[in-house]
């Protein structure tokens, strides 16, 4: 369906939100060339999984999400498990963690949200590594919801 993305160069935010317009759930990663490495659909409902579309966060070293559309939901990856238990402990908001061999890999910050659009593109412009990436990713949230 959308394989033609695919291996080429990264679309704009606009293009890609047109393109998937009638999907409740995609994402789109892309490599350190900016070159579209995964896509990733599904009309699943969030009752079921909101997480169909998210990679494992260890990817999310070597592919960057440019695009991520989660019905009812923002979501972005975070890499320090103390920032992702502070940012729990707020209504609404829930993590996905990821571990290997009781090690934490990583996780997804997921909170509710519904015409959040902007606030999940500029969470998808924090870097996953940034020691102040919990902080960043707090005055985003503040912003929209001006705490």
């Amino acid at each position: 369906m959308i394989s033609w993305l695919i291996g080429g160069e990264s679309p704009s935010w606009d293009y890609l939100r047109d393109l998937f317009q009638d999907v409740e759930n995609a994402a789109v990663y892309v490599n350190s060339s900016n070159v579209v490495e995964v896509v990733k659909v599904s009309d699943l409902s969030p009752f079921h999984s909101q997480v169909t579309v998210l990679i494992h966060p260890m990817n999310v070293k070597f592919l960057r999400p440019i695009f991520i559309k989660l019905k009812g939901y923002v979501t972005f990856p975070l890499a320090r498990l103390r920032d992702v238990r502070e940012l729990v402990e707020r209504r609404n908001w829930r993590a996905i963690e990821y571990y290997h061999d009781w090690e934490f890999m990583g996780s997804w910050i997921l909170y509710d949200c519904e015409d959040c659009e902007e606030a999940q593109r500029a969470h998808l412009s924090v870097d996953f590594n940034d020691e102040k990436a919990k902080e960043m990713h707090l005055e985003i949230w503040k912003s929209k919801n001006q705490v």
